[in-house]
């Protein structure tokens, strides 16, 4: 038993967990349970749903980042001469987004290219403003 424990730790039973991981779970239960019981919409049945207004959708979409922020990021490389914009968290379409924003931003097609792998849009030159801009207007 001595040789089992000694060369397997991970089989020894753990330990109660620490009270302030027990108070802080607790917390969020009864936090969250507090807003589902506050929040109770009443739907009536018989209620026609109304129609869903007519909006251009876009082939692709741009999600934010977890701080309500559009992805898009501005990096120096080769010792800071080359300034770029990418673009990130792009699904769909990418090729679309790259043509729209090559025509909205007055680019060369050399000027603007996608990595497939990663569906990041990489912009030559530091266009954050204008590329927010663009995406704004398109409500992303």
């Amino acid at each position: 038993m001595v040789l089992t424990q000694a060369l397997m730790p991970f089989l020894r039973p753990l330990g109660p967990p620490q009270s302030s991981s027990v108070h802080q779970f607790m917390r969020r239960i009864s936090s969250s349970t507090r807003l589902y019981n506050q929040v109770q919409v009443k739907v009536p049945l018989s209620a026609p749903t109304p129609a869903p207004a007519a909006t251009v959708s876009e082939p692709y979409f741009v999600h934010r980042t977890p701080s309500r922020q559009l992805p898009i990021y501005t990096l120096a490389k080769r010792g800071g001469n080359l300034h770029q914009t990418k673009i990130r968290k792009v699904e769909g379409d990418v090729k679309v987004l790259r043509d729209q924003l090559q025509q909205a931003l007055q680019l060369d097609s050399k000027d603007i290219t996608i990595n497939s792998l990663t569906k990041h849009i990489i912009v030559k030159g530091w266009r954050k403003s204008e590329i927010t801009k663009f995406l704004e207007q398109r409500r992303f």
